[in-house]
């Protein structure tokens, strides 16, 4: 089973055409049949492969929507300023994300930005 780990930044940018776009640190493997699990929160699970699983932690409230409604995404991985690897993910909603994220320690939005 594949430990969750908590990507430390990432930013989602929209396109010229509405596309989304998700910039994230580079990773060392290729990712196979990537997917993003959403439930239109505060949180949701980047799978890059079966072992590779990846919490994007507080995703800021101005791109929820867009996110949840969105079929895929292009995900940019990157080393400093240049670009490693670029790759659509697709859009998984669903009504609640299968994992207990209280017991890692991730809280909403608004709790976070309380300090």
């Amino acid at each position: 089973m594949a430990d969750y780990v908590k990507e430390n930044s990432f930013l989602i940018a929209e396109g010229e055409e509405g596309e989304l776009y998700i910039f994230l640190d580079a990773k060392s493997d290729h990712p196979l049949n990537p997917r993003i699990i959403y439930d239109g929160k505060d949180h949701a699970i980047f799978e890059r492969n079966a072992q590779q699983k990846i919490i994007l932690d507080y995703i800021h409230p101005g791109v929820r929507e867009k996110l949840r409604q969105s079929y895929q995404v292009v995900v940019v991985e990157t080393i400093l300023e240049h670009v490693k690897d670029s790759y659509l993910a697709t859009i998984n909603v669903v009504d609640k994300i299968p994992l207990d994220l209280e017991k890692l320690g991730l809280k909403t939005w608004e709790e976070a930005a309380l300090g």
